[in-house]
C-alpha cells in the first residue's frame, strides 16, 4: 500500500451526529474539512433515537431539519408520564419555533446528517479506518487512515474525535480513563411496531412506568411506526436475549396500561438490547484535540438528551475552533471553555440520569413526588427533558417536601421505610446541588492533575 500526506484544516473522526454537527460551522466558514467514518451510510447504531424540541432546533441550525421533515416522521408535541394512579400531560416549550419532539430512526437521520455535513462543504469519506493520531512536539496534528486500498496521513490543526463510547481517538489522546464515571442498573431493549392506533395515536412522547420497567412510547418515522423502549433492570436482559417474543409478553403483562397501548401491535422489528449503560466523562480537550459526542461524555438515556448534547457541542465546539484554528494557544483556551460549558450544561442530567438508572419499582415518596405534576399541562416536569430548566430547579425543595409530607399521610403508609428512604435521597439531593455548583473547580482541579499524551 502506498502512503501519501495530506494537509488540511480539520479532521473530523466520526461521521453521526456530533462529528456532522461540527463538521458544519467549520466548513461554512470556508475551513477544509475531512470527516472520517468507518460505515457507509445509511448505517444503524445501538441507541436512542429521541430529540425534544431543544434538539430539534439543532436540525434546524445545521440545515438538516427540512430533509428529515421530508422523511415523514411524526411531531410530538406532548410528554405524559403514568405511573400507577399518577397521569401527568406538559406541552413542551417551544425552541426556535419549534413546539415538537421528533424520533427518527438513526440509520435515516445520520445520512441525513452526513448529507448535511457535505452541503456544508465538508468532505466525508466513508469506509474509513483511523489506525493512530500524529502527534509533533507534544501537540496531535493529524492521523493516520485507511481504507480497503490504501493507507495516508492527514495533517491539520485540529483533530476532533467523535467516534463514539469506544472512541479510538480518546484511546489515542491518552483520555480513555473517565475522570468521573458511574455503574448503570438498567439496560435497555427497543423494537419499532406498526403503532395499533394508527393516525389516533397521541402526539406525546410516553413514559409509562410499572413494576421496575420504564417504558418510552415514542412516534417515529414514517408516521405510524413508533418506537417502544423499556428501561429495564439488567439483570432481565439475558431474558430478553434468550427469548424475546416471550420476555416482551411478559414486560406487556407487566404494564397493563402498555398493554392497552401497544398490544396487538403488528410489523415488529427485531427486539435490540444492551446492558452496558454506564455513565461518564473523558477529558474532552488537549494540544489539538477534541472529543465530542459519546467519545467525551455518555448518561443514561433515559433522559432522551445524547442527541442534543451531541449535536449542540458539536456545533459548539465548530463555533469555538473555526474562529481560533490558526492560533495554538487561543485554540487550546477556547476548547477548555468549550469543554467547560458541557460540563456545566449536562451535569445535571448526568446525575438525573445515574438516579432513574437504579432498578425498581417506583417508591410511594417518589410518586408522590410525580404527583405534584399533575394537573397543569405547561411546561414542567417536561423542562427536564427540553432543557429549559435545570433538573433540581424543576424538582426543587419545595416540590420534594410536599411529597414527603403526602407520602407520609397516605392511609396504610409505611412511614419507616419511608424515612429510611428519606436518609439515603436527602444527602444525595444535597450532594448534587453542591456537585453542580462546584462541578466547575473539581472539573478544572481533576483536567489539571491529569497527564496529556
Amino acid at each position: 500500500m502506498s502512503k501519501n500526506v495530506e494537509k488540511i484544516d480539520v479532521v473530523i473522526v466520526g461521521a453521526r451526529c456530533a462529528g456532522s454537527a461540527a463538521a458544519v460551522p467549520l466548513a461554512r466558514a470556508g475551513l477544509k474539512v475531512v470527516v472520517l467514518d468507518r460505515a457507509r451510510f445509511p448505517s444503524d447504531t445501538m441507541s436512542t433515537h429521541v430529540l425534544v424540541p431543544n434538539g430539534v432546533q439543532e436540525l434546524q441550525f445545521m440545515g438538516a431539519l427540512p430533509k428529515i421533515l421530508a422523511l415523514g416522521p411524526s411531531k410530538s408535541r406532548y410528554l405524559t408520564v403514568q405511573d400507577g394512579d399518577v397521569e401527568i400531560k406538559e406541552r413542551f416549550k417551544p425552541f426556535s419555533g419549534i413546539d415538537y419532539g421528533l424520533c427518527i430512526p438513526r440509520d435515516l437521520q445520520d445520512a441525513t446528517l452526513v448529507e448535511a455535513a457535505r452541503d456544508a462543504g465538508a468532505d466525508v469519506r466513508e469506509s474509513t479506518k483511523v489506525e493512530q493520531v500524529v502527534w509533533r512536539d507534544g501537540r496531535a496534528v493529524g492521523v493516520v487512515c485507511r481504507t480497503r486500498e490504501t493507507e495516508y496521513e492527514i495533517q491539520a490543526e485540529l483533530v476532533i474525535g467523535a467516534d463514539g463510547r469506544q472512541s479510538r481517538i480518546a484511546a489515542e489522546v491518552g483520555a480513555w480513563t473517565p475522570y468521573r464515571a458511574s455503574k448503570n442498573g438498567r439496560g435497555f431493549v427497543f423494537r419499532y411496531l406498526d403503532d395499533p392506533l394508527g393516525t389516533a395515536a397521541p402526539d406525546a412522547f410516553q413514559i409509562l412506568r410499572a413494576d421496575g420497567d420504564q417504558v418510552l412510547v415514542l412516534p417515529s418515522c414514517p408516521a405510524g411506526r413508533t418506537l417502544v423502549v423499556n428501561m429495564t433492570d439488567a439483570a432481565r436482559i439475558p431474558g430478553y436475549r434468550a427469548d424475546p417474543d416471550g420476555s416482551w409478553e411478559g414486560m406487556l403483562a407487566r404494564n397493563p396500561a402498555l398493554e392497552a397501548r401497544i398490544g396487538g401491535a403488528t410489523n415488529l422489528s427485531k427486539l435490540r438490547s444492551t446492558d452496558d449503560l454506564s455513565a461518564f466523562y473523558r477529558r474532552s480537550s488537549g494540544p489539538g484535540w477534541a472529543l465530542a459526542g459519546d467519545a467525551g461524555h455518555f448518561k443514561d438515556p433515559v433522559t432522551g438528551n445524547g442527541m442534543r448534547d451531541a449535536l449542540k457541542f458539536g456545533r459548539l465546539l465548530g463555533e469555538a475552533a473555526a474562529t481560533t484554528l490558526y492560533n495554538p494557544t487561543e485554540l487550546d483556551a477556547a476548547l477548555r471553555d468549550w469543554e467547560a460549558a458541557r460540563d456545566a450544561d449536562t451535569i445535571s442530567t448526568y446525575h438525573w440520569g445515574n438516579r432513574e438508572s437504579r432498578p425498581g419499582a417506583s417508591s410511594p415518596l417518589i410518586r408522590e413526588v410525580l404527583r405534584t405534576f399533575v394537573g397543569n399541562d405547561r411546561p414542567n416536569l417536561s423542562d427536564t427533558f427540553n432543557r429549559a430548566r435545570p433538573v433540581e430547579s424543576v424538582i426543587g425543595p419545595v416540590r420534594l417536601v410536599t411529597g414527603l409530607v403526602r407520602a407520609l399521610r397516605s392511609p396504610g403508609a409505611d412511614r419507616r421505610a419511608i424515612l429510611r428512604e428519606l436518609r439515603v435521597e436527602l444527602p444525595q439531593e444535597i450532594s448534587l446541588r453542591r456537585h453542580r455548583l462546584l462541578d466547575g473547580l473539581d472539573r478544572k482541579s481533576t483536567r489539571l492533575n491529569s497527564s496529556h499524551t
